[in-house]
């Protein structure tokens, strides 16, 4: 059953973490699983704009994890079995692909910082001006209909 206090642990958790929802839900006994999550976001009034800024929060996560997957150098060279050093090529590919997910995903989070599209500030904006005009629509609607029966 969502409460906004539970709504507002959700939130703190993905704007804490870089791990799915999915993930989130089976390291948080308590949270539920998350499709009930998922239908929250359009069901919930206010807590689709609340989840929306929190994983924009988590984009900014993604951009430090990338600062620190690229700036790791570590173990970017192993010995061969002839005993020479040699690119560790598996490692490198793996941190490029490491990289390159979070680059996308935060470019999908916020367009406006990470990528091309639309911006997440006036997605919501807009949304909302859509759901006022819509809620507006519906009352003159029902007045109508009272009013003719």
């Amino acid at each position: 059953m969502y409460t906004d206090e539970l709504g507002d642990k959700i939130c703190d958790l993905i704007a804490t973490h870089t791990c799915s929802i999915a993930e989130l839900s089976r390291n948080n006994p308590g949270l539920p699983v998350e499709q009930t999550i998922s239908e929250w976001r359009y069901k919930i009034p206010g807590f689709g704009e609340k989840y929306m800024l929190a994983k924009a929060r988590q984009a900014m996560l993604f951009a430090e994890e990338i600062i620190s997957i690229s700036d790791d150098s570590r173990q970017d060279k192993v010995i061969n079995a002839a005993g020479e050093e040699v690119p560790n090529t598996e490692l490198i590919a793996r941190s490029r692909l490491r990289v390159d997910t979070r680059k996308w995903y935060a470019s999908k989070l916020v367009p406006k910082i990470f990528g091309n599209g639309l911006l997440l500030e006036e997605a919501v904006t807009e949304n909302l001006a859509l759901k006022a005009e819509l809620t507006e629509l519906r009352d003159k609607l029902a007045k109508k209909y009272e009013k003719d029966h």
